[in-house]
């Protein structure tokens, strides 16, 4: 069920009189939106944290394969000169 907009009005003058069903219905329909509200809240959170975290992933692996491919390169550089040498 969806919460929405009801054909009742917010506001009831205090001359009329209102059922104890009408109050549980309201109150069911302010329970609804919250949940869905906070249901919405939650998901977009959840997706900020996984794109942060695969950014942080790749960042990690870019700097590790940088620090191999350098490594490798002076590794490299130190046998040419050996046998050289």
């Amino acid at each position: 069920m969806t919460p929405g907009p009801t054909d009742q009005p917010l506001y009831i003058p205090p001359n009329e009189r209102v059922s104890l069903d009408e109050i549980k219905q309201r109150a069911v329909e302010v329970r609804d939106l919250a949940v869905v509200s906070t249901k919405e809240v939650a998901s977009e959170i959840y997706e900020q944290n996984v794109t942060r975290t695969a950014l942080v992933v790749v960042g990690v692996v870019v700097v590790a394969a940088s620090i191999a491919f350098y490594l490798g390169t002076r590794a490299a550089r130190r046998a040419l000169e050996a046998d050289l040498g």
